[in-house]
């Protein structure tokens, strides 16, 4: 079995529950991505074919104003149409060299989609797009239907096949936009965050303070500017008035030594596991990433988003909507103006509240191992 991603960490985590499910049952896992990311699933024990295009940056840029209509053109043009059609044809021999009985991809490597259906394989998708917008038929349909063709498969003009075989969506029903129409292949179910933080966690000791998690993620914490200064400036005030614990995130390619000095009650890291941080996170700030958001609301921690691209202005949206979380623009938010945020998401009934019943229909869905036609695939 081959678990196929196109993009960076935040694709690929959706895979591992399956890929390990795949493995106790006796399948050969492998997995086929860009070069970026090699590097840690090799040291989590994974072998890794390297299969581009490398889309990751490793120098900081700008922080600029979203462009919502860019960002569906990018979807369409780049994910869906352009390396659609290069990871249709490289997969497609991978996948016929190692004689692969099943497929698992993250749901916009739909080359990896195209490859398993032009070869009979059964090819499972699991969801980045948390919302459901960037990957709806009428944003990438013209793209998806011109794929099809190209690779001799037949029209889907309602784009049902992008979903595969089977697509699993770890994510509380309510939050995708019920604008977007659910394919009759998708199946929600329970979000992995929820046994890792009931299993993998040792129990912590009682905290007297509130937590806040603060993150812009793996790839977008580059491409935020001055953001980061902004939101250290607000967990220093928190720090000091609101006697507030805050766990800061940076990203592999920022010095801490760069940044300003923090209080003592500020901690900055590179990387720190979601599993070993939102157990005990009263509030997160994020950039409104899929994983992140998703594994806190799932945990019934509400959320101050501050989108910078790709799908974080619908799930933005998405919370809002569902009054879960806050959203702030990340290019005029000053750090008063965090700091007021997050005590409002520690704080707020209502908030607090919309958050824990997303939790409760998350923790409702099933285990992904106990859904029917997954352990048809891989095996009971």
């Amino acid at each position: 079995m081959i678990a196929s991603f196109v993009g960076g960490w935040g694709h690929v985590e959706p895979l591992l529950p399956v890929a390990a499910l795949a493995t106790r049952r006796g399948h050969d896992v492998s997995f086929a991505g860009q070069r970026a990311i090699a590097g840690k699933l090799t040291e989590l024990g994974h072998r890794v074919d390297i299969v581009g295009p490398d889309t990751l940056r490793s120098e900081p840029s700008p922080l600029e104003a979203v462009d919502r209509s860019a960002e569906r053109r990018v979807m369409r043009d780049h994910f869906v149409a352009r390396f659609g059609d290069a990871r249709a044809t490289s997969l497609a021999q991978l996948f016929e060299r190692e004689r692969v009985d099943l497929v698992i991809c993250d749901e916009v490597d739909v080359g990896a989609v195209i490859a398993a259906e032009s070869l009979g394989v059964p090819c499972v998708t699991a969801n980045v797009i948390a919302a459901g917008r960037l990957m709806a038929c009428e944003v990438v349909g013209t793209a998806w239907r011109e794929l099809r063709r190209a690779h001799g498969l037949a029209d889907d003009p309602a784009c049902e096949l992008m979903a595969g075989t089977l697509a699993l969506a770890p994510v509380p029903r309510a939050f995708r936009d019920p604008a977007v129409p659910v394919p009759a292949a998708m199946s929600f179910v329970r979000p992995s965050i929820l046994a890792d933080v009931e299993t993998d966690v040792a129990p912590s000791p009682a905290y007297d303070r509130p937590t806040v998690y603060v993150t812009l993620g793996t790839v977008f914490n580059l491409e935020s500017g001055d953001l980061v200064d902004r939101l250290l400036r607000a967990a220093n005030r928190l720090a000091r008035s609101d006697s507030v614990d805050v766990i800061v995130t940076i990203g592999p390619h920022v010095d801490p030594a760069d940044l300003q000095p923090c209080h003592d009650r500020v901690q900055v890291a590179r990387f720190v596991a979601q599993r070993e941080v939102l157990g005990r996170s009263d509030a997160v700030v994020c950039h409104g990433g899929s994983g992140t958001v998703i594994a806190a609301l799932s945990l019934g921690v509400p959320v101050v988003v501050l989108p910078l691209g790709a799908d974080q202005p619908d799930n933005a949206d998405r919370c809002r909507d569902l009054g879960a979380g806050i959203v702030l623009d990340p290019l005029t938010a000053s750090p008063g103006e965090i700091a007021d945020a997050i005590r409002a998401a520690l704080h707020a009934r209502e908030l607090r509240s919309a958050a824990r019943s997303l939790a409760e229909e998350a923790a409702s869905q099933p285990p992904i191992e106990h859904q029917p036609e997954l352990r048809r695939l891989v095996g009971p």
